[in-house]
């Protein structure tokens, strides 16, 4: 139940195995009853699926031959591969399956639960979070647990860390095979060696000087021995402060030696690092830390001897990592499995989980922890600890909650309080009380908490707080006022408009809560509705004086639909001067163009000698704007495929058929299948319809040449020679079209029928989307065998015989007992 608080998976088709999608995480803070919120929302659910479809990336070819491949009809998605700005219709059942089996990338969060709002997983996630043990703000927070301290840092997953022969070494270099020196003398002797390798038996040879051992020997140890070989041939160099002849000695390129990094590493074995390499570099080298290694004990090996053991905190804490071994060629990096642990929770700057050595205390653990916060309550924190099992006396007795002082933590002479491997150190933090003060909000200047000073009432602190603003309500000032046994009073006083106090003004005591209301408070929220022929329609908050022109141009102005006879408003009645029966009455308000905002956005003038009177709008008043009659936005069909002249044609009139489209669009190619037209009507969701070409063509079928409607898709596609055999055969392909060849034909074909074939609900679409169960396919038809539903095992012949024979013997029991 917890996994379900963190992340929930949304059917967003009920019923189809496949159907199944990955909702995101829902983001930081939303409640079920926020996401509840979102999913009662009313979208357009068929652009979420064509821009689904779109941002796939996958080609309008592709989605129909990898609906085919899943055994769905290719033109199933048709409706929403266009780009045409017509709203697709809403997805069913059938889409959404579709749409999750094709598997053409996520959903977004909103996106996800829109189209899961008809499923039981949104009520599930809620529920689960209801009934967990965790609350929903901590759910939905993403709340995570503390981490291991320094984990981070040794699993860098973009650094990498390779082997760097040349860069600048310092003094304590030793020198070893495969160095590359450079020795440069200035002065009285202008010269320079660059090529000076340090050869496997440990020697670097210099003209005129000779050779010179310097294994092992750093590069200071170096700088020494060459001022007395130097001098022998070179009488300028000297100690003094003013040589003749001056060196310098560097290291042009180191040597790179081979180490192994074992133990508890990312990825253990042999690696390449340069010799002026530390720890720091081979543990990269090997993917970093894991959460079983030791942090505070890496051992350095060389042969059978350990020549150094380092702890990894010094690095983390003070980001460096002082050693006086470096790695040699040869050298065994073993980082052990991991020491004791404990936790620290709270009022500290890094909280976490922190390995510690046996001498380590609270305040080495403080330390790393990054000290205090300021807010921590330094009086006591808690330490919750599994007892050793030596120490456990009884079963359910294993664990023990101990209060220490962090005083002891902050003071560095006392002594701190040693901790043990499981130990949870919880730091609190002050309480959130501000003592000696008092506090005011509402209708004052500076609302706030403010400190009570001595002899302090209620109207010094509407003074101190900048007065009282204009809008305040000076008839009653409450003082909210809590007792010592945690019940609370109600105070109370009035001010005249200097801000004094009319009468009693009480004393204030520490923590008293004065509140100030503003006039507007108490009256009710007024508004006035505004609909039909405005650009945005809705609630609008009345004010005094509003007239309908004001009306009007909150609501975005009027749209070019928008008739300018006259508008209707209708208007609450005074319940004492009408019928009780009466609800409303209407006013008929007569406009004209000072109503309509051009396009340099002003108003228009008023055209004639009669101008609209100016309309007082009350509270509560409802404002329609109506239609021009007749007027509507252009009706737009497409046609394409073999077709003269295809594109987006306009309907000349609401009569307006598809033979009339043909016409207009120049009539048929000579590659024209004209049994194969394909008619999409987005209007009502009604999808594809079948539609007889050739009898429209042939003057007849007045029937079947519908009268188009906006939005209506018309292809016309090339003479296809095939059928198209799909589902439950065992090899689906297209198969040559042959006059009077029957279905059975065509499934021999394909393979003939597989195991789990349905024979008796085969069926052939034919090219002009005609689903037909008995009739010969035609060029351009799908042939579709479905598979037998797995859950249908049909009739058990032998558990029906058996019922039959019970049923006619106790009807021959109870003839024989009537008949005695």
């Amino acid at each position: 139940m917890r996994r379900l608080a963190y992340g929930f998976v949304a059917l967003v088709a009920v019923g189809a195995p496949q159907a199944v999608a990955q909702v995101p995480q829902l983001p930081a803070g939303m409640t079920p009853e926020q996401a509840a919120q979102l999913v009662q929302q009313r979208p357009e659910l068929g652009d979420i699926v064509r821009r689904q479809l779109q941002q796939s990336g996958a080609t309008p070819d592709q989605v129909r031959a990898r609906l085919r491949s899943f055994g769905y009809p290719s033109e199933l998605l048709d409706a929403y591969l266009g780009t045409d700005s017509i709203t697709p219709p809403d997805p069913d059942q059938s889409i959404l399956q579709a749409i999750s089996a094709l598997r053409l990338g996520g959903f977004s969060v909103r996106d996800s639960l829109l189209l899961a709002r008809d499923t039981l997983a949104l009520r599930m996630f809620a529920d689960s979070l209801r009934a967990d043990s965790i609350t929903t703000a901590e759910a939905l927070a993403g709340l995570r647990p503390l981490e291991l301290f320094g984990l981070d840092v040794f699993r860098s997953a973009t650094t990498q860390f390779q082997p760097i022969p040349s860069g600048p070494v310092d003094e304590s270099y030793a020198l070893g095979p495969g160095d590359l020196l450079v020795l440069i003398l200035t002065g009285e002797v202008e010269v320079a060696y660059s090529n000076l390798e340090v050869t496997r038996t440990g020697f670097i040879v210099i003209p005129q000087v000779g050779q010179i051992f310097v294994n092992n020997l750093t590069l200071g140890q170096l700088r020494d021995v060459l001022y007395s070989r130097l001098r022998r041939v070179y009488s300028g160099v000297t100690r003094g402060n003013n040589p003749r002849t001056r060196f310098e000695i560097g290291v042009a390129n180191m040597r790179i030696i081979s180490v192994r990094v074992l133990g508890e590493v990312a990825l253990p074995g042999t690696y390449q690092v340069s010799a002026a390499s530390g720890v720091l570099s081979a543990i990269y080298n090997a993917g970093g830390l894991l959460e079983t290694s030791n942090f505070r004990s890496v051992e350095i090996r060389r042969g059978t001897q350990s020549v150094a053991t380092l702890d990894l905190y010094q690095y983390l804490s003070t980001g460096s990592l002082d050693t006086p071994v470096r790695l040699q060629s040869g050298d065994v990096l073993f980082v052990p499995t991991r020491g004791g642990r404990v936790k620290i929770a709270g009022e500290v700057v890094r909280p976490g989980i922190y390995e510690i050595r046996p001498n380590e205390t609270l305040r080495d653990l403080v330390r790393y922890a990054g000290g205090l916060t300021e807010t921590a309550a330094v009086d006591n924190a808690t330490i919750a600890r599994i007892l050793p099992p030596r120490e456990r006396q009884e079963v359910g007795r294993e664990r023990r909650v101990f209060t220490v002082a962090l005083e002891s933590v902050l003071d560095s002479v006392a002594p701190s309080v040693s901790l043990a491997p499981g130990d949870s150190v919880t730091v609190f933090s002050i309480t959130s009380l501000t003592r000696e003060a008092v506090t005011i909000d509402g209708a004052v200047w500076q609302p706030g908490t403010y400190r009570l000073e001595a002899g302090m009432r209620a109207s010094d602190l509407v003074e101190v707080s900048g007065g009282l603003r204009p809008e305040a309500f000076r008839g009653r000032v409450q003082i909210l006022r809590t007792l010592p046994d945690s019940s609370t009073q109600m105070l109370g006083l009035s001010l005249n408009e200097n801000g004094e106090a009319n009468g009693s003004d009480p004393l204030l005591q520490e923590f008293d809560e004065v509140t100030v209301f503003s006039v507007s408070s108490f009256r009710p929220q007024r508004f006035i509705t505004v609909s039909g022929a405005v650009m945005s329609p809705g609630l609008i908050n009345f004010a005094d004086s509003m007239t309908l022109k004001d009306a009007i141009l909150l609501a975005g102005g009027l749209t070019d639909a928008a008739s300018l006879t006259e508008a209707e408003v209708s208007r609450l009645l005074d319940r004492d001067d009408v019928d009780p029966d009466s609800l409303a009455t209407v006013l008929r308000v007569p406009l004209d163009s000072s109503y309509v905002v051009d396009r340099t956005g002003r108003l228009r003038r008023a055209v004639g000698a009669a101008r609209a009177p100016t309309v007082m709008l009350e509270p509560y008043d409802n404002v329609f704007i109506r239609r021009q009659p007749g007027w509507e936005p252009q009706r737009n069909v497409m046609i394409t495929g073999e077709v003269q002249f295809p594109g987006k044609y306009t309907l000349l009139t609401k009569h307006d058929r598809l033979s009339d489209i043909l016409d207009r669009s120049g009539g048929l190619t000579d590659q024209a299948y004209p049994r194969g037209v394909r008619f999409f009507r987005s209007e009502g969701g009604a999808g594809r319809i079948a539609v007889d070409l050739p009898e429209i063509l042939a003057g007849g079928g007045s029937e079947g040449n519908l009268v188009l409607a906006h939005g209506d898709s018309i292809h016309i596609p090339a003479y296809t020679p095939t059928v198209r055999v799909e589902g439950a055969v065992n090899s689906p392909s297209s198969v040559a079209h042959i006059q009077g060849k029957n279905m059975r034909y065509y499934i021999d074909a394909a393979g003939g029928y597989r195991r789990d074939a349905d024979e008796n609900r085969r069926f052939v679409q034919q090219p002009n989307g005609l689903i037909e169960r008995r009739a010969n396919p035609e060029p351009g038809a799908t042939l579709v065998v479905p598979a037998k539903d797995p859950d249908d095992r049909g009739i058990d012949a032998l558990a029906l015989f058996t019922n039959i024979a019970q049923i006619f013997a106790a009807t021959a029991t109870v003839i024989v007992v009537l008949v005695r």
